[in-house]
């Protein structure tokens, strides 16, 4: 597929790339189009020159000296011979620049055209209805589609047209389209939950959470959104040890006010050795605790530090903590449950969440939105009077 390439010259002109006609190792003949505005006649919108050139030793083409026509003395003159390949080889290559000047005008600044082919041709000829039922007797083949166009449209270095054709969609089919965006990561985050329930590599656990951060914004009760992951909250000496570096600093979309979010992986322990007609809690859930509180200590001590200008990021007034951790598969026997339960719900400010917990919050999250456009269908045939 060749592409076309201009540059404006003038208000209505634009120079294309050289046509080669003929080559040779060290001097080839081209001819250098010109798109112009013509309004005296629109259609003879290309003009151009033939030009000899030669190969620098930089390997880059440069143009010969012309001479004058007026220079031409008696008994002497100019000859240039076209073979049948060359000169069809040049109506070919201007067939497309005149093409261009009938659909897009004379192009301004620097530009890039690629011909459309027969294929994309027959694509673009077809109506909405017959897109929609090849996509809907192939679905795999429409997903493929898809993910290739949205990869196209996400590379565009001059994205406004497309966005032009955007904002004749319907808005509810723009939020349709996002809702769907939508629930897709939602089941991708749960379906990596349920393949992974045993892995107890908490960096697995990190950079899943990092890149599904939505499912966080389940831990609070409030608007939530991810300041930083890995987050630096003070507390280094002056040989630049001992920092703390928690997992999930977020904070309040309305509020601005901060929050610490400390993990483990679903398969720490919960609860340790039974002790009389209870459980203790392990030193792993423990451990995890205090060093939450002891996060949030150092932010408070160095806030004024960390957080840089006034208008940065996030505010530190009591910051809430939480801290996610293990599975309730553990809690295997009612003695096991209630310990747990007794145990978390101790602390004013602080959030002990089992993964499974977490990630069912997802799982309702995702039956609401499936709900909810079943609902509106309904509703809608009910107002139909006949």
């Amino acid at each position: 597929m060749t592409e076309i390439r201009t540059k404006s010259t003038s208000l209505t002109t634009a120079q294309a790339d050289d046509i080669v006609l003929r080559i040779s190792d060290r001097v080839r003949l081209v001819f250098r189009p010109t798109i112009l505005e013509n309004s005296k006649n629109p259609g003879a919108a290309v003009n151009g020159v033939f030009l000899y050139q030669r190969k620098k030793k930089s390997n880059e083409w440069e143009d010969f000296d012309t001479i004058a026509l007026n220079s031409i003395k008696a008994g002497e003159g100019y000859k240039l011979e076209l073979k049948s390949e060359e000169l069809l080889g040049l109506l070919l290559a201007l067939q497309p620049l005149y093409q261009l000047k009938k659909e897009q005008g004379v192009p301004r600044g620097e530009r890039r055209f690629i011909p459309v082919t027969p294929q994309l041709e027959q694509l673009g000829i077809l109506t909405s209805q017959d897109i929609r039922g090849i996509l809907n007797a192939n679905q795999a083949l429409g997903g493929s589609l898809l993910s290739k166009l949205l990869s196209w449209a996400i590379s565009l270095d001059d994205p406004s047209t497309l966005i032009k054709k955007l904002l004749e969609l319907e808005p509810s089919s723009v939020a349709k389209l996002n809702a769907a965006l939508g629930l897709h990561r939602l089941r991708a985050a749960l379906d990596s939950w349920e393949e992974n329930q045993g892995n107890d590599d908490e960096e697995f656990w990190q950079n899943s959470l990092t890149e599904n951060s939505f499912v966080l914004e389940q831990v609070f009760s409030w608007p939530t959104s991810v300041v930083q992951d890995k987050a630096y909250v003070g507390g280094k000496n002056v040989i630049n040890k001992a920092g703390n570096i928690v997992d999930f600093l977020v904070r309040n979309r309305l509020t601005q006010s901060a929050a610490l979010i400390e993990i483990k992986t679903p398969a720490t322990q919960l609860l340790g050795a039974k002790y009389r007609q209870t459980f203790n809690v392990s030193a792993e859930l423990s451990g995890s605790i205090m060093q939450v509180l002891n996060y949030k200590h150092a932010l408070q001590e160095n806030y004024r530090t960390l957080r840089g200008r006034p208008e940065d990021l996030f505010e530190s007034f009591d910051p809430q903590c939480a801290v996610i951790i293990g599975n309730t598969r553990q809690l295997d026997q009612q003695a096991k449950t209630k310990a747990f339960e007794l145990y978390r719900h101790q602390f004013s400010g602080l959030a002990v969440i089992p993964f499974d917990e977490l990630f069912d919050k997802t799982r309702k999250l995702i039956q609401l939105l499936e709900t909810e456009p079943k609902q509106e269908a309904e509703s809608l045939d009910e107002d139909i009077p006949f």
